[in-house]
């Protein structure tokens, strides 16, 4: 899209969604053409914006100026971006209250606390579609609040515009809630429109999929998650750049990644490198026992990730090129010049497939004692690697 002067760079649309040009477009589209769908799918990766797109959406539909960028100032922006607004309505997973009947509504045997706990967390995700709701015991989409869709969808929105309701999380609906959502679908209002979001599409009845337009959301790349890192975090460009190729695509798990306690992983990488290849058995068993200690497969994933991109900046290293653990350059420098024959394309394979066991096995210590062996193999004894790899 060119910008209206005809120089420089062509303004960023939607700027609250980060990335996800094509999708933008695509939904941009329907809507000058008058076609959107009463109902959209949007799926993908966790983390990739499917949310804050579904919120951007509905900020536009209601935005008092009736334009293709809402203008975040008017009333009804305002009340959206609060999750105030009576025709947008976002539907989370939520805890039972005590002695709560199908029939009841949502919020009504809710604790006072829990109900200020619900609100405070929805307001959070107005404020920043990014967010990640967290409410204690909530691990359902109850049928009580599609039961409310239901009702709410029968009366006339409060402007004369479209209503909107977003089911975060959709495939979190226990069976009863989806059929009575199917029901919903099979006859839809025709001014209200159902945006469903999920990383879990297979988990959705095919007849819902069947009623809705399915949008599918990309992985973002490392340079949209390491530019929102620095501009909306700002996180500086060595340590957004690490954590956008960790991320994964996601955004919401670079900003989680930055709250974790990254650095010390990082050291503990240097240290299971060292202690690997200079045998120091005892003091390796240590470390894997210390590592060990928690139960949480992302964490070892995270682990092995780092592992995994310090020996793939040791091989571009030794090509000449810029690495991502600038501030390891020291040792990255000295280990290169001291193992010149070493195999590093095959260290990364082996990280690589210690990687994929973890989702397969829960002893972490195995995977981390036999994946010692193999990179000591892979950097001492280059040439038996590849005779002893496949043992």
């Amino acid at each position: 899209m060119p910008s209206d002067s005809g120089h420089g760079p062509a303004p960023v649309l939607w700027p609250r969604v980060i990335g996800q040009r094509r999708v933008k477009h695509a939904l941009l589209a329907a809507w000058r053409s008058g076609r959107l769908p009463h109902a959209y799918l949007f799926y993908g990766g966790e983390g990739v914006g499917k949310d804050a797109a579904a919120l951007e959406l509905a900020r536009v539909l209601r935005c008092e100026r009736g334009e293709e960028e809402a203008c975040g100032q008017c009333s009804s922006c305002l009340r959206v971006a609060s999750m105030q607004h009576p025709d947008v309505r976002l539907i989370v997973p939520l805890p039972r209250g005590a002695q709560e009947k199908d029939d009841d509504e949502p919020l009504a045997k809710l604790t006072a606390a829990e109900v200020r706990t619900v609100q405070e967390q929805l307001r959070l995700k107005g404020a920043d579609p990014y967010y990640r709701v967290q409410i204690p015991r909530a691990n359902v989409i109850k049928i009580n609040s599609i039961r409310e869709i239901r009702r709410e969808s029968s009366m006339s929105t409060s402007e004369g515009k479209t209503r909107i309701f977003i089911i975060s999380g959709a495939d979190a609906m226990n069976d009863a809630a989806s059929n009575t959502l199917l029901k919903t679908l099979e006859e839809p209002p025709g001014d209200t429109m159902f945006i469903l979001t999920t990383s879990r599409r297979e988990a959705l009845l095919p007849t819902i999929l069947s009623r809705c337009q399915n949008v599918r959301f990309d992985p973002l790349t490392e340079e949209e998650i390491r530019a929102a890192l620095t501009e909306r975090g700002h996180i500086d460009g060595a340590q957004a750049s690490l954590l956008a190729r960790l991320a994964g695509g996601s955004y919401t798990r670079a900003l989680e990644l930055a709250e974790s306690d990254l650095m010390a992983q990082r050291a503990d990488v240097v240290d299971f490198i060292r202690k690997a290849i200079g045998g120091k058995t005892l003091e390796l068993i240590e470390l894997i026992e210390r590592m060990a200690e928690t139960k949480d497969r992302d964490v070892h994933t995270r682990f092995l990730t780092l592992v995994l991109l310090w020996f793939r900046d040791a091989l571009i290293l030794r090509h000449g090129r810029e690495v991502i653990n600038v501030d390891q350059m020291t040792e990255l420098s000295s280990f290169v010049s001291r193992f010149p024959d070493a195999d590093l394309a095959r260290a990364v394979g082996d990280v690589e497939k210690a990687i994929s066991l973890v989702d397969r096995y829960t002893y972490i210590k195995l995977v981390l004692a036999q994946l010692a062996v193999r990179l000591r193999v892979a950097i001492l004894k280059p040439a038996a690697a590849h005779g002893s790899h496949g043992a």
